[in-house]
C-alpha cells in the first residue's frame, strides 16, 4: 500500500511541477458547465476561453448576456468550488452566432449510445512516453506516470477533436479561431 501512496504522491508532485494539476482541475470544472449554470443556461452559454483569471463565455444573444450578468457571482463561486481554489476572478460574456462545442464527461453521455472510442495514439507518441520513463527505476511509479502521460495525450486529442487548438506560444488549449490564444495574442 505504501508504494501506491508513494506513486500517487509522486504523480501529484510531477503534475504540480509541470503546472498541469491546476489546468486539469480547471478543465474538469468546465466539463461540468451545465451543472454550474444549469442545463437551460448551458444551452445558450458555453465557455469560450480562459484569459489569466477570467473565463470568457460565448452567449447566443444580448438578452442572454444580460441575464447571465445577474448570475456572475454565483457562476464564479461554483466554478471556483469545482476547481478547488480561487482560479477565476471574473466571468465575461461575448455574443457569438455559434457557440463552441460543449464538453461532455464520459459519464454524462446518453445512456443508450455506445461510449465514444478513446483517441488512438500513434506509435511515435507511445514511443515518446516510453522514452520519457526510461530514467524511472521504481516499477509502480513508472506505471503510474505512464498511465498519466497516456491519459494526458488522449485528453489533448479529445480537445483537438472538439475543435480546440494548442497555442504554439504557451501550449494551453483554447477554442478561438486563431492559432495563438487570446492571452498570447494580447501580450505579444
Amino acid at each position: 500500500m505504501r508504494e501506491a501512496q508513494s506513486a500517487g504522491s509522486a504523480l501529484q508532485r510531477l503534475l504540480e511541477r509541470l503546472g498541469l494539476d491546476r489546468q486539469l482541475r480547471t478543465y474538469r470544472a468546465l466539463i461540468h458547465w451545465d451543472e454550474i449554470v444549469g442545463a437551460h443556461l448551458a444551452q445558450v452559454a458555453r465557455p469560450l476561453r480562459i484569459d489569466a483569471h477570467t473565463l470568457w463565455v460565448a452567449v447566443k444573444s444580448h438578452a442572454w448576456m444580460q441575464e447571465l450578468t445577474f448570475h456572475k457571482r454565483t457562476i464564479l463561486q461554483r466554478l471556483n468550488e469545482r476547481v478547488g481554489e480561487e482560479r477565476f476572478r471574473e466571468v465575461r460574456f461575448t455574443v457569438r452566432a455559434e457557440l463552441p462545442t460543449a464538453f461532455q464527461a464520459a459519464d454524462e453521455a446518453t445512456p443508450d449510445a455506445p461510449p465514444p472510442e478513446p483517441p488512438q495514439l500513434s506509435e511515435a507518441e507511445l514511443a515518446e512516453v516510453e522514452a520519457n520513463l526510461q530514467g524511472v527505476s521504481d516499477p509502480a511509479l513508472r506505471d503510474a506516470l505512464r498511465r498519466a502521460q497516456l491519459a494526458t495525450l488522449r485528453y489533448q486529442k479529445q480537445l483537438e477533436q472538439r475543435g480546440w487548438r494548442k497555442c504554439p506560444m504557451c501550449a494551453c488549449y483554447h477554442s478561438s479561431d486563431s492559432a495563438v490564444c487570446f492571452l498570447c495574442k494580447r501580450g505579444g
